[in-house]
């Protein structure tokens, strides 16, 4: 075994950044389509859920990797972030279609970008890729 372990970066095919993927990273690169496969996951498992199956945990796993992935959108993070609480207390079902909008609206640059997030993200790109 080697003596120090370097983390091989990950990247996302549709992710304009790299970062590590086993490093001690505060925060992750934000990436709508991400975001998208996560809320798309959530969405299928709690509809599981309502059925019978136990997967409520991995659901609000999915609302929350969502959630993580769209640190850079101020709103979209808020929205993705309130419905994952509001199921996870109270079990109500996230709005889907209010999600998928802002995601679009994400992906078209039409969200205010936390600033000191995104420069933060760029900071990190640029360590990770000297």
């Amino acid at each position: 075994m080697p003596d120090s372990v370097t983390p091989r970066a990950k990247k996302c095919k549709t992710c304009p950044t790299t970062v590590p993927k086993h490093g001690a990273t505060p925060t992750r690169a934000s990436c709508v389509d991400c975001a998208e496969k996560h809320l798309g996951a959530a969405m299928v498992l709690l509809a599981e859920v309502r059925d019978g199956y136990s997967y409520r945990m991995l659901a609000i796993g999915h609302l929350f990797q969502a959630e993580d992935e769209t640190q850079d959108w101020v709103e979209l993070h808020a929205a993705i972030r309130n419905a994952r609480i509001a199921y996870q207390s109270a079990g109500a079902m996230p709005d889907w279609e209010a999600l998928a909008e802002l995601c679009q609206r994400a992906g078209r640059g039409e969200l205010t970008l936390a600033m000191r997030r995104a420069a933060f993200r760029d900071e990190l790109v640029s360590l990770v890729e000297r």
